[in-house]
């Protein structure tokens, strides 16, 4: 029985709140064809719609068990092609076929399932009163005029409250769930769509993110160990040069053009690490990172689990250069007391935390360090969340597909 008022309790309470969305949708229906209309003009005359379809979404999401995908085309392009784009969108229909759905249905099934709760003590207790009324007043069903229909009408319609009460609200609040789900989520042909659309994206991020690398690579060699093999060349030659004439000055500079070599190694050795760190062939993942925190200038906690699946080489290295980039913003822009690094996956993907006690504020698309950290993830198809309230630190989540 409990579990029965429960299961009742719970399905108003969805109904209810569906209301929030139910009434805005009935004034939607209303002003739709306006809309409709107005899109020739304003290609974005549609956003009030897609923004009340957005909190529907919200709404029936944990409802669902999971989050509802927005299925919208991007507009693009010239100002006729976003009108084109935005009357032919079919989740533009779907949105207005659920607002006459959920404006009328909706409005209904919440109204219904809040009065039926008190219309069954109301019913209960007409017997009671009944007769304090003007004759004809009082309704259950019919109209109580006499004692056996007091003693006989209310107690079937308590009956029939209840009834609706148990299986019907809980049916009404499965079915308003479901139609949300179904109408506002994309379709099988926006999935692919929005798939590719992402791939396409994604793939111009990988690209960018590679072409970076390559310019870095060169710039480094180029700039450093080139500069410095050059540099002794000409020491090598000058010493050549005075060894015949002056033993001692040519072994002075054979010892700058050594000291020189090993500058170079020293240097290609750095630039090998920014293709792939050593540490992460030799230590994994875990090793790296506890090295990454050990050499900073502030105290840096790390949360790695014991049993961390390890991950492809280049999701590894990704992981690695996140870690590191971040850490390198913490030290230099955020005035952080601390920072904690966050390290978990379960072998399909790969999560890392990343959190200081800093000044916050920081921008993504200033072309700061977190852009970089932004193309890098998305080169492997992964995705990156930047948390940074003025006053409040900054946190930044990555996650990784390890398959």
């Amino acid at each position: 029985m409990k579990t029965a008022v429960k299961r009742s309790a719970d399905a108003t309470r969805v109904l209810f709140g569906g209301l929030l969305t139910a009434v805005p949708a009935m004034l939607g229906l209303a002003s739709a064809p306006l809309l409709l209309l107005a899109t020739v003009v304003f290609p974005d005359a549609l956003a009030p719609v897609r923004w009340l379809a957005d909190t529907e979404r919200k709404r029936v999401a944990p409802l669902l068990g999971h989050d509802v995908a927005r299925p919208y085309r991007k507009l693009h392009g010239g100002h006729w092609r976003r009108v084109r784009a935005a009357v032919t969108d079919p989740a533009a229909w779907r949105d207005l076929a659920w607002l006459a759905g959920h404006g009328i249905g909706g409005l209904f099934a919440g109204v219904t399932a809040v009065a039926l709760w008190p219309s069954v003590p109301y019913s209960l207790t007409i017997p009671l009163w009944w007769q304090l009324l003007p004759p004809g007043t009082v309704t259950a069903f019919i109209r109580v005029e006499t004692w056996p229909e007091a003693l006989t009408w209310p107690f079937l319609q308590t009956a029939v409250y209840a009834a609706m009460i148990w299986w019907l609200v809980p049916l009404a609040a499965r079915a308003q769930t479901r139609f949300a789900g179904k109408l506002l989520r994309p379709t099988e042909r926006a999935r692919l769509e929005q798939q590719v659309e992402r791939l396409t994206e994604t793939r111009t991020e990988a690209l960018e993110s590679h072409g970076a690398e390559l310019r870095r690579i060169e710039r480094d060699l180029h700039d450093g160990v080139q500069a410095q093999l050059v540099s002794v060349a000409v020491r090598l030659g000058l010493a050549e040069r005075a060894l015949r004439a002056e033993p001692t000055a040519a072994l002075s500079l054979l010892q700058d053009a050594r000291s020189g070599i090993e500058d170079s190694l020293g240097h290609l050795r750095g630039v090998i690490r920014g293709i792939y760190p050593p540490i992460l062939a030799d230590r994994g993942l875990g090793g790296a990172v506890h090295a990454l925190a050990g050499g900073q200038r502030i105290p840096v906690s790390v949360s790695i689990p014991d049993d961390l699946p390890r991950p492809p080489a280049p999701v590894e290295a990704a992981a690695y250069f996140v870690v590191a980039e971040s850490l390198t913003n913490v030290t230099k822009h955020s005035t952080a007391g601390r920072a904690e690094v966050t390290v978990d996956g379960d072998g399909a993907q790969l999560r890392i935390i990343v959190r200081d006690d800093g000044q916050g504020g920081a921008d993504p698309d200033s072309g700061s360090g977190l852009a970089g950290i932004r193309r890098r993830v998305a080169a492997l198809d992964g995705s990156a969340r930047f948390t940074s309230p003025a006053d409040g630190g900054t946190t930044i989540e990555v996650r990784l597909p390890c398959g």
